[in-house]
């Protein structure tokens, strides 16, 4: 069954962004059908399902962070694998950190799908950082570890309970590396917002031939997360004036591959 947002918001909300211009469709777009769906549901609510947080869960600390985008499990199949999701990242402008540089502290995060506290990312965990690369895909990562600026920890709903094959990510804003990469004024929803401007752009986004489209839909405020600082990483720093550290909107984006590179194929 699908995730009843009808219900809960009502009309979907498109996020378009102004910041650049769409690339170009290829030529061969409309001649290639879309990769199917991953699966038949969004997500499953991890507040319903044991052990289940909407925030990240920081070593030896009773603070997180807001998992405010997620990839829904009706995505193409191609994207909900890792090399996929993460091909797609490129395509908005993200990247692993460069160089081998670190991640700072590794963050978890307990989905409610039966495999407990999971270490962000997939593997040992050095993948699950993506940073934005300033339009630089070989090494603008490097460029936001000196500077700051979006990034975001990803972990995927794929245990026993729970297998819904979607993606969880706690997107922010940070400050520079001298201030040791705080998340800034605003940042958590400045950084939700500025992904989902870059992933919805109308012509779609391309990495490598391959090419995408994404729609959002909003989750409002009380549904999964609340408008609130309580247990808030950096709050209340980061509050902006006369808010919370967080406004509690989830962003539910669905990204459909449209063209598939023909090397992969």
């Amino acid at each position: 069954m699908r995730w009843p947002l009808a219900s809960l918001l009502g009309a979907s909300v498109l996020l378009a962004s102004s910041a650049a211009a769409s690339p170009a469709a290829p030529a061969a777009l409309s001649r290639r059908a879309p990769v199917p769906a991953g699966g038949d549901v969004d997500f499953y609510n991890p507040l319903n399902r044991t052990g289940g947080h909407m925030l990240s869960i920081l070593p030896d600390s009773d603070l997180g962070e807001p998992i405010n985008v997620i990839i829904s499990g009706r995505s193409s199949k191609s994207v909900l694998s890792v090399e996929g999701f993460l091909l797609w990242a490129t395509s908005v402008h993200f990247g692993v950190s460069c160089l081998g540089q670190a991640n700072g502290t590794q963050q978890l995060a307990n989905l409610g799908d039966g495999q407990g506290n999971q270490t962000q990312g997939s593997g040992d965990g050095n993948n699950g950082v993506m940073r934005w690369n300033y339009y630089d895909p070989y090494i603008g990562t490097c460029k936001e570890t000196l500077i700051g600026g979006n990034h975001f920890r990803w972990w995927q709903q794929i245990g026993p309970d729970a297998n819904s094959g979607a993606y969880f990510l706690a997107v922010s804003n940070e400050a520079n590396l001298a201030r040791h990469h705080e998340i800034v004024v605003n940042g958590y929803n400045t950084g939700r917002d500025e992904l989902v401007g870059n992933a919805t752009f109308p012509n779609g986004t391309t990495w490598e031939g391959n090419y995408y489209q994404a729609t959002v839909e909003w989750i409002e405020a009380g549904v999964l997360l609340n408008d609130s600082s309580f247990g808030i990483n950096h709050a209340p720093r980061v509050n902006p004036p006369g808010g919370e550290a967080q406004d509690g909107r989830v962003a539910l984006l669905t990204v459909i591959q449209t063209v598939v590179s023909p090397q992969a194929t």
